[in-house]
């Protein structure tokens, strides 16, 4: 009796321990991955809701890190799709992971049925707290507070404390790989979404441009550009509102801000 006991304990552990992190932007994905590591957790990814649906559907999960705008299926769809499955034996809990900031945002994340709610851009104690809220104290990894090196001309176009927590993410204890891996992801995926805005654009798909300006708002969110962000904001605004000429002119400002975050990172972030 006592070996099942201690067999079903280190089960329930090792159930805890792994989180499933739904999220379509890779930037935003290596993030979330290298955040869980820290925290000691185990992190699968889906890049989509059905796949999240599905993920959780075939093994069983300590959390749900959910984005809320996804493809295939968002964020809310899957987590209603996930609790009629579940129905009343089970309860993964899932923890909303959002860049929008708009009044009664945290309300539709939990009358989906999320239990919890995190803004973009994540901060590790933010996750850590959210896990620990859900996971009965399982995240208890101290995040220290660090101080940023990074070059004078950056600090108007980057946050130094964003870039600060970033560098406490890497794993080889000098605070270089792990971004430098973030920050090549986010240059080419961001450079990948402004070329998809400006096709966008030129089509006049005022759809396809309010989705890719909300991918691109969060990745800018996470490498700390509050220029972008904004940017992303107006342009996601006036597309889902088809203003398209204004919508049109905004981009133009928006590839130059990319051009200056470019340039800061080159900076702050020294790369091979």
């Amino acid at each position: 009796m006592a070996d099942r006991h201690d067999a079903n304990l280190l089960m329930l552990e090792d159930r805890r321990r792994r989180v499933l992190v739904v999220e379509d932007n890779p930037v935003n994905q290596a993030l979330a991955v290298a955040i869980l590591a820290k925290l000691g957790y185990v992190a699968e990814v889906a890049g989509n809701g059905r796949e999240a649906v599905e993920a959780v559907a075939h093994a069983a999960y300590g959390a749900v890190l959910m984005d809320c705008q996804l493809p295939v299926m968002d964020g809310y769809q899957a987590t209603a799709e996930i609790r009629r499955r579940e129905g009343t034996g089970r309860h993964t809990p899932i923890i909303a992971m959002t860049a929008a900031a708009l009044p009664g945002d945290r309300e539709r994340c939990l009358a989906a049925g999320m239990d919890d709610y995190i803004a973009k851009p994540v901060l590790v104690s933010d996750v850590a707290a959210g896990l620990s809220r859900w996971l009965h104290g399982e995240a208890t990894v101290p995040w220290a507070s660090a101080s940023v090196d990074s070059a004078e001309s950056a600090r108007d176009v980057l946050d130094p404390d964003r870039l600060a927590e970033l560098r406490l993410l890497d794993s080889a204890g000098d605070g270089s790989e792990f971004l430098c891996v973030l920050v090549d992801c986010f240059l080419t995926t961001a450079s990948a979404d402004l070329a998809s805005l400006r096709a966008a654009a030129q089509r006049g798909d005022t759809t396809a441009m309010t989705d890719l300006a909300h991918r691109l708002k969060g990745a800018a969110a996470t490498l700390g550009s509050p220029g972008m962000v904004n940017l992303c904001q107006e342009l996601e605004g006036l597309a889902s509102t088809g203003g398209l000429a204004p919508a049109r002119e905004l981009l133009c400002c928006l590839e130059q801000e990319f051009a200056r975050v470019t340039k800061a990172l080159d900076g702050a972030v020294p790369r091979r």
